[in-house]
């Protein structure tokens, strides 16, 4: 099999795919790279450039694809990999639409490739331990969760005017219910599908974005209610999950690098180191790790296709929901 990796958008999210996956044995690339981006090009070995995708394809035959463009490309850049054969790892969240979902579905089961959706936090320990005190019977039956998920937007790239990213603006599909989807998944990868959903997008913009800068949600699943705050104005960043059960609670902090449980026999919290912002690229080692395992057909990946459509329609719920005033809507 071809080891050619072909790289969609040399952001910084891009440009950690690449040094990742390269460092992990793929040295043969081909990088789609504009030359719009605010980084500087210096990936980590020498690549094949080409100005857009249409060039790189009609040049290469990769056996796989990495989509790093914004969210607003995140489809249209997918299918078109698909119909090539090309395995994809494509980054969340899969689009800032529910327009084309199908197709790209249909596409991609008639090709016959695989796709990993970049929800890198599917390989948090912590959440993992949670999933595990949620099985096992240790917090009883599970009643409710929360999630706070809250920083400043302008934080996030020093080296570059963030007013420019993809997560600021409109026509690159940015919006925080779009950037900072992750709890969405998790919450579906610890409770099951989302069966109803609430929201308020907030009107206030005090960053003066015309793209939505915080969301308050009600997500309903069968057995559960979760409540999820995100916002891109808070100092300090607030990352936090709590899950509360009939006969104990558990809290993640993702910022603290802490899990903290305790149960009705317990005197007082139980709290042990996890993993926490120190070692944020080790999520993204681990998906690239697992990636390979999913192009060698040596093992599904742990976050389909169906899993990324899942969020988007949330995150159209959400509008829906918030241009009805708050109504209830089913995803």
């Amino acid at each position: 099999m071809s080891r050619t990796g072909l790289l969609v958008g040399f952001g910084s999210i891009g440009r950690r795919h690449l040094t990742n996956l390269h460092e992990l044995g793929i040295t043969d690339w081909a990088v789609v790279h504009t030359g719009r981006g605010t980084l500087p090009f210096e990936p980590p070995a020498p690549v094949r450039t080409y100005p857009d995708l249409a060039a790189a394809l009609a040049t290469e035959s990769p056996a796989f694809a990495v989509v790093a463009n914004p969210t607003a490309l995140h489809l249209t850049t997918a299918r078109a990999c698909a119909e090539r054969g090309c395995d994809v790892l494509l980054e969340k969240p899969v689009s800032h639409s529910t327009d084309g979902l199908d197709d790209l579905a249909a596409t991609v089961t008639r090709v016959g490739v695989e796709v990993l959706v970049g929800f890198q936090f599917r390989y948090h320990p912590a959440l993992h331990a949670v999933a595990g005190l949620l099985a096992d019977g240790t917090l009883g039956a599970p009643c409710a969760a929360s999630v706070v998920w809250a920083e400043h937007l302008p934080d996030w790239h020093p080296w570059e005017d963030w007013r420019t990213g993809y997560a600021a603006r409109p026509e690159l599909g940015g919006g925080v219910h779009h950037t900072i989807c992750h709890p969405f998944d998790y919450l579906r990868m610890l409770f099951g599908e989302v069966v109803s959903v609430s929201a308020h997008l907030s009107d206030r913009h005090p960053l003066g974005l015309e793209v939505p800068e915080a969301v308050d949600v009600r997500l309903g699943f069968a057995d559960v209610d979760a409540t999820v705050h995100l916002d891109y104005w808070s100092r300090p960043q607030t990352h936090r999950l709590e899950v509360t059960g009939t006969l104990g609670s558990v809290i993640w902090d993702y910022v603290a690098g802490t899990l903290a449980v305790r149960t009705a026999t317990d005197t007082d919290w139980r709290v042990r180191p996890v993993p926490g912002v120190a070692e944020r690229n080790d999520l993204f080692v681990t998906q690239s790790r697992h990636f390979l395992e999913v192009i060698a057909r040596d093992a599904p990946p742990r976050c389909i296709l169906a899993d990324g459509v899942a969020a988007v329609r949330i995150a159209d719920a959400i509008e829906r929901s918030s241009a009805a005033d708050g109504r209830t809507v089913v995803p």
